[in-house]
């Protein structure tokens, strides 16, 4: 497509595991393609029907009235994360970072790092690890572009523990008030 070319019309295409990193979309008609494990991180979507898509809902993050969603976090099995150790979920029931990324075309980066329980279980087999559920407020989200499961927060409270199967098996007192305010 080059400089001054013409439009791309993707109408009905299987982009499936294509990289579009940096990719220049603006003006493609990407309905109905197929974009699932496509890479996505600083492709330009402007004009695209993903412009302005909910990158949460898109991953199946679905909030409440109040703005409230739940998601996971693995760590290890002393409760510090995988890849950034520092914060104890294991023993902390709320947990704040001072900043989170706000850039949506980085997929890690700084803040409080969480998942989709499908992310969860196909990204990681090793069974000493521990799986957690938080409860957080999507307002304080940041989820990249085409992400794979994983996001950002900067606030979350601890819901409980969770088998490997997704159930929890341990509670924290008073965390199913959906009118809480511990998360505004």
């Amino acid at each position: 497509m080059g400089e001054g070319g013409g439009r791309a019309y993707l109408s009905d295409a299987n982009l499936s595991d294509a990289n579009l990193r940096g990719a220049y979309l603006s003006g493609a008609n990407l309905s109905d393609a197929n974009l699932s494990d496509a890479y996505l991180s600083d492709a330009n979507l402007r004009g695209t029907i993903l412009e302005n898509i909910n990158w949460l809902a898109y991953i199946g993050i679905a909030p409440n009235k109040s703005g409230v969603a739940y998601a996971y976090k693995v760590t290890k099995a002393d409760g510090e994360g995988i890849c950034y150790s520092g914060i104890n979920y294991a023993n902390q029931d709320s947990i704040e970072v001072d900043k989170v990324d706000p850039d949506v075309n980085t997929q890690c980066s700084y803040g409080i790092n969480l998942a989709t329980f499908s992310w969860c279980l196909n990204s990681f087999t090793d069974k000493s690890y521990r799986l957690f559920m938080f409860k957080f407020n999507i307002k304080g989200a940041v989820c990249p572009v085409g992400s794979d499961g994983k996001f950002r927060v900067k606030k979350c409270t601890k819901v409980g523990e969770c088998d490997w199967q997704g159930n929890l098996v341990s509670k924290e007192v008073n965390h199913v008030q959906e009118n809480s305010q511990a998360i505004q």
